[in-house]
């Protein structure tokens, strides 16, 4: 299909961009892509079909929707066709800094000081939890309800 070369060259800055480009499956000429003013989504459908039969990127597709995401072929074949450094790489391929999480001592000195706001632990500690001695050990009936079998306690 041909298209003016500032649409291609705009598709394809926006795909370089983001590393994933959306749109929408429809065949009407006239609708405009949402991210891209001025380019209709069949433009864009088409410019991706061209760049997937190269391998540059792959396709998903979900309900009405088309998913393309590049490969890394395609980084660098972009990178060479918009004459961009080495350094500058799509936002899907960038890592995200992740806060540190705070030390565990750090933690344990807030906990101290806002110890009113813990629940507070049982009397009995973790016996509650724990199983009965054999000595104290007296079977406790068990419940029947309604629709089950009656299950007896082992001898």
């Amino acid at each position: 299909m041909l298209m003016p070369l500032e649409r291609l060259r705009s598709i394809l800055e926006l795909l370089f961009r983001e590393g994933v480009l959306v749109g929408e499956r429809d065949g009407c000429p006239r609708r405009t892509h949402p991210q891209l003013p001025g380019v209709a989504n069949v433009e864009v459908r088409r410019a991706m079909a061209s760049l997937r039969s190269r391998g540059l990127v792959r396709q998903t597709a979900a309900w009405r929707h088309l998913y393309w995401y590049l490969t890394d072929a395609g980084v660098a074949h972009l990178r060479q066709y918009l004459r961009l450094p080495p350094d500058v790489v799509p936002r899907s391929l960038q890592r995200v800094p992740r806060p540190a999480a705070p030390r565990p001592e750090a933690r344990r000195a807030t906990a101290a000081a806002g110890a009113g706001t813990h629940r507070a632990r049982p009397a009995g500690g973790d016996r509650l939890y724990r199983r009965k001695d054999e000595g104290e050990g007296h079977v406790e009936p068990v419940a029947v309800t309604a629709g089950q079998g009656v299950s007896q306690p082992p001898p």
